[in-house]
């Protein structure tokens, strides 16, 4: 209970008491107008002197029907909000944790379980305080006032719907919960694997088409349905019998109720048409303490959910700012002394590794795959920590700065570019709110991308589809290496670029770093050093262990 209570707590304490009145006020309307109805036609039936005995309970019918409706979308409209409320907040700090920690804590986990968590898991968190929380609260409140007004017509009566409300509140809820908790974690289970499979399938559909794997992701998805449908169906094999101990409960009260009362009446000790307000009074307040065993089943999922949602929020980072981070110095050199790394259960990649990069100056890392380059950038970006030597900014260990402030001094464009479903310009602008579109223009046409400016309808208001799919790999890389060129930082970081581009292509984006870089100091990995130009000094990196020479190639020809 405390670990879903987290989820609650932080939709603040007015907004929840109010959303509970509310509710309360909602149910006992409820109870309210079935009593005053009855004691209406009770009353009507014994044929009064005059009509004016029945004003006062005809008025109080109108009363609790106008008020039940407007108490019911007050309190939707409340707790509707709260929840909401609490959903966003929750979202954002799930957001905001993996931006903390990626990309380093997320290597190795799957895409779609990640949006699953980020948004089914949180969606599903809004039955924490409106299936569970709110109203067992509403019940609580309603089964005293019921119990108080009951007292006074019959006590035998309140102790008899007092130990209803026990069952119905709290020995069915809890049975519910004990029963359906392993369906429910297994429903939970099951669509969450079912959400990641449907993502990372559409992700691959024309592979799985034309690659022949569409018989195996068929049964693979009629297992996940199999699985889901079963746990489905062992729950309703639970809220189905508690749906009908609630029916069952509330005829009991009302039996009860005529049995109890009604002896009074025969007796001539009490009102008779309080026979009929106490047993149909009754009946309603089953409203609260009926529904809880059903809502209660939901229990384990909600909580299966939950700990998915706190699993995400609480990945350990990597990197972290340590206590009296400092601000950048004015010193920008960029330098690697004696730098060892190991991914984790891995063998070193970086070991003894030397070199400096100086303001303005321009130095490519080569060699072969697995030789570490990309870490090199990772390290300079501090995503994650040196195993072995320093890394240092100015002088400074990167570890002793602010990460945003550190990273605010890099423009990367990345091996695998992230692409947004938007426009062309949307996608650019990411990196300077502020550029022009005859800026954006000049700037694709020197990295040679004026023939997708063509090729998309609209140019820059061009569509370029999910993850970029309507651009090809190598558009995709200098769509990224546009975006760090536009952006305003001092050190351009540049990993493989060139990678998806023949080599005239090549040649053309490598120019225009050169001229458009100015005075940003330029990091490149690369496998084509032979088309570089005289302004880069070459960092060889051979194998496990790096060895650092310097070099100055010339283009061919």
């Amino acid at each position: 209970m405390s670990g879903l209570w987290r989820f609650v707590r932080g939709g603040g304490r007015a907004r929840m008491l109010g959303s509970v009145l509310l509710g309360t006020g909602t149910v006992l309307a409820s109870v309210g107008l079935l009593a005053v109805s009855g004691a209406l036609i009770s009353e009507a039936a014994l044929e009064p002197e005059s009509l004016l005995v029945l004003l006062p309970l005809i008025t109080s019918v109108r009363l609790f029907g106008l008020s039940r409706a407007a108490l019911r979308y007050a309190e939707r409209l409340v707790s509707h909000d709260l929840t909401f409320r609490l959903l966003g907040g929750v979202r954002a700090q799930a957001l905001d944790h993996l931006a903390r920690v990626a990309p380093a804590a997320l290597i190795g986990a799957r895409g779609g379980d990640l949006l699953m968590r980020v948004r089914s898991d949180v969606d599903e968190l809004q039955g924490v305080y409106l299936r569970l929380f709110a109203p067992a609260l509403v019940a609580a409140l309603v089964a005293l006032v019921t119990l108080g007004l009951l007292w006074r017509v019959s006590p035998p009566l309140a102790l008899v719907t007092a130990g209803l409300y026990a069952v119905a509140g709290v020995l069915l809820p809890a049975m519910v919960v004990r029963a359906a908790a392993p369906a429910g974690q297994a429903q939970n289970a099951a669509r969450a694997e079912l959400g990641a499979a449907t993502l990372e399938a559409l992700h691959g559909l024309p592979d799985l088409l034309t690659g022949g794997g569409r018989p195996a992701a068929e049964r693979h998805f009629g297992r996940l349905l199999s699985a889901l449908e079963a746990a489905e169906v062992r729950r309703a094999r639970v809220t189905g019998p508690a749906n009908a101990a609630r029916e069952a409960l509330g005829g009991l009260g009302l039996v009860a109720a005529l049995v109890l009362v009604g002896q009074g009446v025969a007796a001539g000790t009490t009102p008779g048409p309080l026979l009929a307000a106490a047993a149909l009074g009754l009946l309603a307040s089953f409203e609260a303490v009926g529904n809880l065993g059903s809502a209660w089943a939901t229990y384990s999922a909600l909580r299966a959910a939950a700990d998915r949602v706190e699993g995400l929020r609480t990945l350990p980072p990597a990197v972290q700012d340590l206590p009296g981070a400092a601000g950048v110095p004015a010193d920008l050199t960029l330098r690697f002394e004696a730098v060892t790394f190991r991914y984790p259960g891995r063998d070193d990649v970086l070991r003894g590794l030397n070199f400096t990069l100086a303001p303005g100056e321009r130095v490519a890392l080569v060699g072969p795959s697995g030789a570490g380059k990309s870490t090199v950038l990772a390290l300079a970006l501090r995503f994650w920590d040196p195993s072995g030597g320093h890394v240092s900014l100015g002088g400074v260990d990167l570890r002793a700065l602010a990460l945003a402030d550190l990273r605010a001094c890099f423009a990367w464009a990345p091996q695998q570019a992230e692409v947004f479903d938007g426009t062309l310009r949307e996608n650019l602008l990411l990196a300077d709110r502020e550029a022009a579109d005859a800026d954006l223009t000049a700037l694709l046409t020197d990295l040679g991308l004026d023939t997708l400016l063509s090729r998309l309808p609209g140019g820059l208001d061009g569509w370029v589809g999910e993850f970029g799919a309507r651009l090809s790999a190598g558009e995709r890389a200098r769509l990224s290496a546009a975006r760090a060129l536009l952006r305003p930082a001092p050190i351009l970081l540049l990993d493989e670029p060139t990678a998806h581009l023949d080599p005239a292509n090549a040649r053309r984006l490598l120019r225009a770093v050169e001229r458009r870089a100015g005075g940003q100091a330029a990091l490149l990995v690369t496998h084509q050093p032979d088309l570089l130009g005289a302004g880069w000094r070459v960092v060889q990196l051979a194998g496990p262990v790096p060895r650092a020479r310097q070099a100055d190639l010339s283009p061919p020809g």
